[in-house]
């Protein structure tokens, strides 16, 4: 059966529907990629004396103001440290998450059952995925912090600020942050890519920004919205959370709180990755004839991996 293009408000509410609908199947391996990635979160901001740190700063912050310069950055250097790690591994487990929830919500969508080896198959996808992920921040970091240096240099040779001043500085930011934005919109497609096309790492972030070609604007509001339902989903859960640490002591209520708070991540990752796989199959049916049987893994060939459809 063929796909086709449909209204943006559809298609938000056909994702909104497959969520609701798969959520049994996209939760298990989320909660077994994400309990093992908290439970090293919390190992590693502990063995690294990053906990401590972490405790100075929230329950002992006039402890800080007497240390010097020099101590003060070693006192804080293995929070930094802990802080990058625990980044690339919340990464990588939203990768595996996401690669795995656009292949069951794939399968959904072409009145499949989603695959039993779902986990297996999608672990060298994952990891491609990290690494795409991992070049668009680096490429979008880069980008952001030389706008705002560029940004700063007026602001700093203008010195007092006066209306003038403030006027341009505030039409300046967003001009000079917009090649950053650019970047990660039009990257955000990569791990549907991976997961379904079966592409290298760069061969995804080329085929991310041609499917993102002439929908930019669009893509940019999807993505603005499914984040905003995380982000909702969040603050019901602190809802839940706060209470828990509040009843009768701090510590088993804090365990069940964090507990509570690393499964809800991991629900919330696979519907935020099941949510953009509607928009990329959409994408596809914009850009090239797409069938339901489409939406299978593309199968790779004996001299290397397969061809990406072509982009109009």
């Amino acid at each position: 059966m063929q796909v086709v293009p449909r209204p943006f408000g559809q298609v938000l509410g056909d994702a909104m529907s497959s969520v609701g609908r798969i959520w049994r199947t996209l939760a298990l391996p989320a909660i077994l990629v994400f309990v093992p990635a908290g439970i090293g979160t919390f190992l590693l901001f502990r063995e690294t004396g990053a906990i401590d740190v972490l405790d100075a700063i929230l329950n002992r912050p006039g402890s800080l103001n007497t240390l010097p310069d020099d101590a003060m950055m070693e006192f804080l250097l293995p929070f930094y440290r802990a802080t990058v790690l625990a980044t690339l591994i919340n990464m990588a487990a939203a990768s595996f998450v996401f690669v795995t929830a656009h292949r069951i919500v794939a399968a959904d969508i072409a009145g499949r059952n989603p695959p039993r080896s779902v986990t297996g198959e999608t672990l060298p996808q994952s990891l491609a995925g990290f690494g795409a992920w991992l070049i668009a921040a680096v490429t979008v970091m880069i980008l952001f912090f030389l706008g705002l240096t560029l940004w700063m240099i007026p602001a700093i040779s203008v010195g007092a600020p006066n209306a003038t001043s403030t006027l341009i500085a505030g039409f300046l930011l967003p001009v000079l942050l917009a090649p950053a934005v650019w970047v990660w919109v039009s990257a955000s497609m990569a791990t549907p890519v991976i997961a379904l096309e079966e592409t290298g790492v760069i061969g995804a972030l080329r085929r991310s920004f041609a499917l993102i070609r002439g929908r930019w604007w669009p893509t940019l509001g999807y993505v603005l919205l499914v984040g905003l339902f995380g982000l909702v989903a969040i603050q019901l859960i602190q809802l839940v959370a706060i209470p828990l640490m509040a009843m009768g002591g701090l510590g088993p209520a804090v365990d069940a709180a964090a507990v509570l708070g690393i499964v809800a991540q991991g629900l919330i990752v696979a519907g935020i990755g099941a949510m953009y796989t509607w928009w990329y199959v959409d994408l596809r049916a914009r850009k090239e004839t797409l069938l339901s049987e489409d939406l299978t893994p593309t199968p790779r060939s004996p001299d290397g991996p397969p061809t990406a459809p072509p982009v109009s």
